[in-house]
């Protein structure tokens, strides 16, 4: 079995207990990096490949895990959900701040071809980037539509924008 927990750093007695406890089962704390996936045919295809590379230089084992019950169920979904919406805040602020700059570059007289180009191309890779994240959302953190949200926002602000570029 696999055993995940994260504890605060002090009291150290939280994390010495646990490790003495474990050990005593039998615990083993391989010197490993840890990676939760989701179980899929395109994940198990993709993941092979990694594995290959990884062996080349180094120790890789992917094995199945079960929650073994509804509490570590719960627990490990508000964990990956948590990571998703971390990720997709970030996408968020960052749409947030591409809105100010079109703004900011209208209200400054900076309307030009240049500045219309490094917008569109800003505004590509927000789009790309949520993408990779939406695609990895196996969760279905609930922030991920609130960058939607944002997402038709700047398309707004860069269309509008492109817009005032060719009137002049």
């Amino acid at each position: 079995m696999l055993v995940m927990y994260d504890v605060p750093e002090k009291p150290s007695r939280l994390k010495v207990s646990a490790w003495r406890k474990l050990k005593r089962l039998g615990g083993v704390y391989p010197k490993l990096s840890l990676c939760v996936l989701p179980d899929t045919p395109e994940v198990r295809s993709a993941l092979s490949e990694v594995l290959g590379d990884l062996r080349e230089v180094g120790v890789a084992i992917a094995m199945g895990a079960e929650p073994i019950s509804e509490s570590d169920s719960s627990i490990a979904l508000s964990i990956l959900k948590a990571a998703k919406e971390r990720e997709y805040r970030e996408i968020a602020e960052e749409c947030r701040e591409f809105l100010e700059e079109v703004e900011a570059n209208i209200k400054g007289g900076n309307v030009t071809q240049e500045e219309a180009e490094e917008l569109s191309e800003a505004f590509d890779s927000l789009k790309e980037w949520y993408e990779r994240v939406r695609r990895t959302d196996w969760v279905g953190a609930e922030a991920g539509k609130e960058v939607e949200d944002l997402l038709r926002k700047c398309e707004k602000a860069l269309e509008e924008f492109i817009s005032l570029v060719l009137q002049e």
